[in-house]
């Protein structure tokens, strides 16, 4: 019978465009979660079996990149832009290449059926090979320290490479109807075998809620059975977004909130 617990650390999105204040799409509060989390791995590193890291991987051609769209005047849209279904049909949004209309009738359809009102163009985030692409420097020296006692290679995930639809979860797109964002299903029963998944990272309210509230849906008995947490010292909300409402949320379906610095 083998006693010894089994733990996995599962770090979100901790690039630079999201935790250094110069990054293109920084979250308020991620600069000192980063070095937060850094700590926690530096002191209790070794109660994990495994670390998995996510990564935000983009094009700067992607449907919720201002390139791609063009608005009434010609123009492409601002960030924080809000583009509706109404909005693309009455003609204020078109995409930019007239072939790509085949993407954008798709990426409507996957909000309808997920009941999300609009898509948010964003600013030009976690570009591929880039400065912002990279792990935030604390938490990087961080896991070298950990890879370098432990002899085991960090886990990575690299999400959002198809470029013609969003995705916050680790797991599923928004557009969960391609081959490649369809629910990752081997991630999921890797991660269920752990007794333990503790969560981190950014944003609060975006990534991090959105890939513990889908494998938690699709995670079936291993997964509801499973200790869960999330760090909530180490994973901060984009502005504007209460981080309340979305740890209730997430406490609602079994999630515990801890703190860096607590033994749990």
């Amino acid at each position: 019978m083998n006693d010894v617990s089994t733990d996995a650390l599962v770090i979100v999105d901790p690039q630079n465009d999201f935790c250094d204040r110069k990054g293109s799409l920084y979250v308020d509060g991620a600069e000192e979660d980063v070095v937060r989390l850094a700590g926690h791995i530096s002191r209790d590193g070794a109660k994990y079996s495994d670390v998995f890291i996510s990564l935000d991987s983009h094009d700067v051609a992607a449907i919720f990149h201002p390139m791609f769209w063009l608005d009434d005047k010609g123009l492409n849209p601002k960030p924080f832009t809000s583009i509706t279904e109404p909005d693309y049909r009455s003609g204020s949004f078109r995409t930019r290449i007239p072939a790509h209309a085949c993407y954008a009738e798709r990426i409507f359809r996957a909000m309808a059926r997920k009941n999300v009102p609009s898509l948010m163009i964003w600013p030009e985030h976690c570009i591929v090979s880039t400065w912002g692409h990279a792990i935030a420097g604390p938490l990087a020296q961080a896991l070298a320290a950990w890879r370098a006692v432990s002899l085991k290679p960090a886990r990575y995930i690299f999400k959002g490479e198809n470029p013609y639809t969003e995705q916050f979860s680790i797991f599923e797109g928004l557009d969960d109807e391609w081959p490649d964002t369809a629910f990752n299903k081997s991630l999921c029963d890797t991660l269920s075998a752990y007794d333990s998944v503790t969560f981190a990272g950014e944003a609060l309210s975006h990534c991090v809620a959105a890939s513990v509230s889908s494998y938690v849906s699709h995670g079936g008995d291993a997964v509801s059975r499973q200790k869960k947490f999330v760090l909530s010292n180490c994973s901060s909300p984009v502005a504007g977004f209460d981080r309340v409402t979305y740890e209730s949320a997430l406490s609602s379906i079994g999630v515990v909130f801890v703190s860096s610095d607590d033994r749990f």
